[in-house]
């Protein structure tokens, strides 16, 4: 019984544990330091242009449009969605 019973509970923890690295994954995912990286590395958007400096500006100061430009598929669909966001069109560069 006392056996059975270790086992069930650390089945149990184990099960936590993956819950908790999934959480910590997803949370990670959408951090500030990910996102400006992935901006980072986003072709035609050139570093420090209006574009990328009000990108960041709205990446940073909002969990939402993190996690929206995160979910966007392509690197296209994230450039649309900074440049919905901020106004601001990567030819204005």
């Amino acid at each position: 019984m006392v056996v059975e019973a270790c086992v069930k509970r650390t089945e149990a923890l184990e099960v936590k544990n993956k819950i908790a690295e999934r959480m910590l994954e997803r949370q990670e995912a959408f951090s500030v330091e990910n996102v400006l990286e992935i901006l980072y590395a986003l072709p035609e958007v050139r570093e420090w242009s209006p574009l990328y400096e009000a990108a960041m500006e709205t990446l940073i100061d909002n969990e939402g449009n993190r996690r929206a430009f995160v979910t966007m598929k392509t690197d296209e669909a994230k450039i649309r969605f900074l440049e919905l966001r901020t106004k601001i069109k990567r030819d204005d560069d």
